[in-house]
């Protein structure tokens, strides 16, 4: 007889119950690690037909995901048996697997926030779209410093769908979706949005809301959206906009595959050597990205003026000089998108750019003879007569001056309008930033300036300690800095604020063990089935 035979009872189911518990979760990690490499390859996990047991001599392409099992039961016993055996909670199911999705997305934010809540100053950035189903979705992002390595990282967080696209309603929803996910919002202290008054206007933009709250919380428009929107307002010349119109309508033409076999046929039987192959489309939204539409478009000219004898005659006098301008602004475009970029590199690269182009405005009649000469060589050489339009005593809709040479026409019309603009534009989207940057410049200096950094340390007080005397203890830091600076060989100075952290922490990062850069992004089937049981799932 046993002295208490419902104690021992109890002991023994709770012990099968743990032992039944270890081996769900032995079979379950296999499924678990199938979708997070689906995830990792971008690939899509269901197939057309996915439901029900998965038979591993089954012939039929059942999706990534089973296929993925399938091939793995194959040299696994135990699995096999699990899938193929009875029961039916094989975790294999779309709403298994959502949930694990949704598992592997709350690890992955978790680590994310944690990482910002650590570096204790971060910057939002966002954006609205609507997805192919109509639905608006505001995509969230985050920018700091990983303590660990001193990188200067972006995350995407998440995407939240909204309904109210006013710049209070997106303020409202960016800070709920923050403390939802666990972000600390008092380290908030940047925000970087598009241009549109929804996002940035003064009064009852997003950054306005939020700065009502977080007042240290700069707005910055994107510096590579600003290159973006300078270089589409310097292309509305006519001439220019036309000119790119006509490259797109004939690439447009060409997309079809009976004209694009024409094109291609005159490209394959040329004894010329071509790099490419088509015609590249325009893209609508980043016009630096035209520059290789048009520079595809130069090389490919001989060829489309070969299958398309009814244009022959077509004027192409600006697109050489479109090209390289475009040029000129493709390299710091891509620049300016690079992670490491801060507000006084992009400053200090927009004011090269202009002053390049101030010194070929100021040398036009140079600079556009070298331009035309190409053009006259292409004219020459396709028989095609540079000609210039004529006067008339009223007209509006294009350049209408009285010339005597093509040269002059075309520089005075076309050349000259586009730099003029093109610079304005530079100048009024990039030097707005002055003010924001005006007590920053002050850690890049090795002399003076302690006014302006004594009202950086007033602006962010509360990142700073609370000790006595706090302004003279910040002027003699700021002294130790600017020395440290002045003693740094010319290799080492600091061009941007990414460069003045890492030197002033160098013998810190030196006593580190260096961390990858994406460990963060390290996810494991544990960490995910740790996640599904606190959803009290029975596993």
């Amino acid at each position: 007889m046993l002295k208490n035979p419902t104690k021992s009872i109890d002991k023994i189911i709770d012990t099968e119950k743990s032992k039944q518990v270890l081996k769900n979760r032995k079979n379950i990690i296999p499924i678990i690690e199938a979708i997070i490499l689906c995830g990792r390859q971008n690939l899509a996990l269901r197939g057309h037909r996915d439901s029900g047991k998965i038979d591993t001599d089954s012939s039929n392409n059942e999706g990534n995901f089973r296929e993925i099992l399938r091939y793995r039961a194959k040299g696994d016993i135990e699995m096999q048996n699990y899938l193929e055996g009875p029961g039916k909670m094989k975790y294999i199911s779309h709403r298994s697997q959502n949930d694990m999705i949704d598992a592997c997305n709350k690890v992955l934010l978790n680590k994310v926030v944690s990482k910002v809540n650590a570096a204790k100053c971060f910057s939002i950035l966002a954006d609205e779209t609507a997805d192919i189903s109509g639905i608006e979705q505001v995509s969230l992002c985050v920018r700091y410093i990983e303590l660990n390595t001193l990188t200067l990282t972006e995350e995407f967080l998440q995407f939240v769908p909204t309904s109210d696209m006013t710049g209070k309603g997106i303020a409202n929803l960016i800070l709920e979706s923050l403390k939802q996910f666990g972000v600390d919002t008092k380290y908030l202290r940047g925000q970087g949005y598009d241009g549109a008054a929804a996002m940035s206007g003064k009064y009852n933009g997003v950054q306005a809301h939020i700065r009502e709250i977080y007042p240290n919380a700069i707005y910055v428009h994107c510096s590579a959206h600003s290159l973006n929107l300078a270089v589409s307002k310097s292309c509305s010349v006519p001439e220019i906009r036309d000119c790119l119109g006509t490259i797109g309508q004939i690439r447009d033409f060409f997309i079809f595959s009976k004209r694009k076999f024409i094109l291609t046929s005159k490209i394959e039987s040329s004894s010329l050597s071509s790099t490419k192959k088509t015609l590249k489309r325009s893209c609508e939204t980043r016009w630096i990205e035209r520059y290789h539409a048009v520079h595809d478009f130069l090389e490919l000219y001989e060829f489309v003026e070969e299958a398309l004898e009814d244009i022959s005659m077509w004027n192409d006098n600006d697109t050489s000089d479109k090209a390289r301008r475009l040029r000129s602004c493709l390299a710091l475009s891509k620049y300016l998108q690079t992670t490491s970029i801060d507000l006084k590199e992009a400053m200090s690269l927009a004011k090269n750019t202009k002053q390049e182009l101030e010194e070929i405005r100021a040398n036009a009649d140079t600079y556009f003879r070298e331009m035309f000469e190409q053009v006259k060589l292409m004219t020459t050489r396709f028989d095609i007569e540079i000609k210039i339009p004529r006067t008339a005593k009223r007209q509006t809709n294009r350049c209408n001056i009285e010339v005597d040479n093509a040269e002059t026409y075309y520089r005075i019309s076309i050349f000259i309008p586009y730099l003029d603009k093109y610079i304005n534009e530079l100048e009024n989207r990039f030097t707005n930033h002055h003010t924001t940057l005006s007590s920053f410049h002050s850690l890049f200096k090795e002399n003076g300036y302690d006014e302006d950094f004594i009202n950086l340390t007033r602006q962010y007080s509360e990142d700073l300690e609370d000790v006595g005397n706090r302004e003279e203890i910040f002027i003699n830091e700021f002294k130790l800095w600017q020395r440290k600076l002045k003693n740094l060989p010319e290799l080492d100075k600091s061009k941007n604020a990414i460069d003045a952290l890492s030197v002033c922490n160098r013998g810190r990062l030196n006593g580190l063990a260096m961390l990858s850069i994406n460990r963060h992004h390290d996810i494991s089937a544990n960490e995910v089935l740790i996640e599904l049981s606190n959803k009290k799932r029975r596993l």
